[in-house]
């Protein structure tokens, strides 16, 4: 019953080197590549919480290909500017409005189209404040989406890994397939704990919009959530590995008795 909806985030670990940078060394510096060190060193002092520094670095991983383009499609719109600059007030308003789109075409509210893990983040990092409860809970759609990902390939591998015992299945004391069965009642586990921690945390999510918040409250929220059903994918995978291959011996055996 969950596998149908819920079968349906690349490990992000930052490594944040902590430096710190003495007068001296600021003072003394003469070329470009240590100047350049020392700088990155005390921006990652002091970009604050990990949730802020993950949302920047993973919009800054995602987007490298993508950023030369940004950067000449910005120039052209400062060109445009400067160009029409004699024009009036309106279009000069209309030019900088273009000018700070920054999501491209991206419609996080057309939920019939599931976003990319790149484009959540490149979403996510456009805001500068709140968006509305509606936007959040569309939002929120494509996290959980996200968020589930790889689920489906998990359940594959678990079956592909016992697939030669389900070709030659046999009956068991109650008449029912002795493996199939043995296969469902892992699946349904698996399912039925991705299913309760994915309800736990959209509870939580909207008793948060619900309530008083934050644009930093929601994407340290997100942020949680995503490294949170990483790690939940990676134990449950080995858990059910281990208890389906371990299931399948003793009933192997006992059968064979």
């Amino acid at each position: 019953m969950y596998i149908d909806t819920l079968v349906d985030f690349q490990d992000s670990k930052m490594l944040i080197h902590k430096a710190s940078l003495e007068n001296k060394g600021l003072e003394n510096v003469k070329n470009g590549n240590i100047y350049e060190r020392n700088l990155g060193e005390a921006q990652t002092k002091n970009e604050g919480p990990k949730w802020k520094r993950y949302l920047k670095y993973k919009k800054e991983d995602v987007s490298k290909t993508k950023s030369n383009e940004n950067n000449m499609k910005c120039n052209e719109q400062k060109l445009e500017q400067n160009i029409y600059s004699t024009n009036n007030d309106n279009e000069n308003n209309h030019v900088e409005n273009k000018s700070n789109i920054s999501i491209g075409n991206i419609n996080y509210n057309d939920i019939s189209k599931r976003l990319t893990e790149k484009e959540l983040f490149e979403v996510l990092n456009s805001f500068e404040e709140c968006p509305s409860k509606e936007d959040l809970r569309n939002i929120w759609t494509h996290t959980r989406d996200i968020a589930k990902e790889g689920v489906e390939d998990i359940v594959k591998d678990l079956k592909a890994s016992i697939q030669k015992y389900l070709d030659n299945d046999v009956y068991d004391d109650k008449e029912d397939w002795l493996y199939d069965t043995i296969w469902k009642r892992n699946r349904f586990s698996l399912c039925e704990k991705i299913g309760s921690e994915e309800v736990k945390y959209t509870k939580n999510f909207f008793n948060l919009i619900n309530g008083k918040h934050t644009i930093d409250d929601i994407l340290k929220f997100i942020y949680s959530f995503l490294e949170h059903f990483k790690t939940l994918k990676k134990e449950l995978h080995q858990k059910h590995q281990k208890e389906l291959l371990g299931s399948i011996a003793q009933n192997s055996r006992s059968f064979k008795k």
